[in-house]
């Protein structure tokens, strides 16, 4: 591999869609489409096929001695006022092992892919991995091509107005590849903080997404006595903090609120209405049903002592997935010929490999994360861990294509 050149492509590209705030590079907006584009480019210099399917997803190949595939991927979409690293990583490290790979001249006995994968963050059109959703046959198109932004836009239109809107013939439930790996930051502080150079996740834990809403009456400000108040804000802010300690007390188990929508939403008036979602994650799915459940009745409790009403859905369940004993294997020959210190861990975020488990056989590689910081402008990995994780992923390709 080029380090220079993989730096180099790295920072230059990454830098699109950045402001003084973070990466503003949602799904199909200007910067997503302006970096897609130049990816498309990079691939054709070193003459990849580059084929699309009907969510978006770039697939970019170069044709080894069968058509077993090994394929390598990631996004580059961002969070709003994101990172730089989560994500787009994975897809430049990828694309430095095809044009090392172009350059040495010698046919891989596996035709190689590079994925970008459309839509991961779920921060644009919800919810997320809507694209290697589609391709591997979890979502129906019908589903994905109805989601709709803030401003009503539906992905439809959003990746018709784009110019990545591919064949449905090109996805991967089509072409299943025989591997895939992804190379991701850890998002997490573990790895910094132990002295690891590499993460080996065995697996993805599982998420399920609950929406809540404490229902009051709103009133105003001040002649409302405080023995007389129904404050949805209030009940809100008793269940939020419940999900914290209850979360505390578990070992295996993270629960986050991360949207509140509160109504009127103006200083004097008392809140009528608090919508808030719930994000409940384990490694074991029992974990997560059961911490549901008990969630739910604290929020019914609650609800009772501040006399509102109380209404909850569920949105959306991700199980949780273990990823392939050979892949992982590989991944640990790789670290331990190249002498890098490694972890096996789980991946408390979603992947696209999460997916990909469907129709694959699936390992990731993680590097530290500084402070454990992601999804904000002060995530950073260093070049040095950079450059870590483009070895042991060039190394893991080189012993799957054996």
């Amino acid at each position: 591999m080029d380090a220079n050149r993989f730096l180099s492509t790295f920072h230059s590209l990454t830098n699109i869609g950045w402001t003084e705030e973070g990466v503003m590079r949602l799904a199909l907006n200007t910067y997503d489409v302006k970096v897609r584009q130049e990816l498309v480019r990079i691939l054709s210099t070193i003459n990849a096929n580059v084929n699309l399917d009907d969510a978006g997803n770039i697939i970019g190949s170069l044709k080894g001695k069968s058509d077993e595939t090994i394929a390598i991927g990631s996004h580059m979409d961002s969070v709003p006022y994101g990172g730089k690293y989560d994500g787009f990583y994975g897809v430049m490290a990828g694309l430095e092992v095809l044009r090392s790979v172009r350059e040495k001249g010698k046919l891989p006995n596996h035709t190689l892919s590079l994925i970008d994968f459309t839509n991961e963050e779920g921060a644009r059109f919800q919810p997320s991995l809507l694209g290697s959703g589609l391709t591997t046959g979890v979502f129906n198109k019908d589903y994905v091509y109805s989601r709709k932004d803030n401003d009503n836009i539906t992905f439809e239109r959003a990746l018709m107005d784009s110019g990545f809107m591919g064949d449905e013939k090109n996805r991967l439930v089509y072409n299943k590849p025989k591997y895939y790996v992804e190379l991701h930051i850890e998002q997490g502080p573990i790895l910094e903080e132990e002295g690891y150079q590499i993460g080996i996740p065995m697996g993805i834990v599982g998420l399920s997404v609950y929406e809540f809403t404490f229902i009051g009456q709103a009133s105003q400000a001040g002649p409302t006595p405080m023995n007389r108040r129904k404050d949805a804000l209030v009940g809100a802010s008793k269940f939020i903090t419940s999900v914290r300690d209850y979360a505390r007390s578990k070992d295996n188990l993270r629960a986050t609120v991360g949207i509140v929508n509160v109504k009127p939403n103006v200083y004097n008036a008392i809140p009528r209405e608090v919508r808030l979602t719930l994000d409940i994650r384990s490694t074991e799915k029992s974990e997560i049903d059961k911490a549901a459940s008990e969630l739910i009745n604290m929020a019914k409790k609650i609800a009772d002592e501040e006399k509102l009403e109380i209404r909850y859905n569920h949105l959306w369940t991700a199980n949780p997935v273990g990823f392939s004993d050979e892949v992982i294997n590989a991944i640990q020959k790789a670290c331990e010929e190249l002498n890098m210190r490694y972890k096996f861990m789980y991946s408390w975020a979603g992947h696209d490999a999460q997916y990909m488990t469907r129709i694959s056989r699936v390992g990731m590689i993680f590097i530290p994360s500084h402070l454990g910081i992601s999804h904000a402008k002060e995530e950073f990995s260093s070049d040095e861990d950079m450059l870590n994780g483009l070895r042991v992923l060039e190394k893991v390709i080189e012993l799957l294509d054996r």
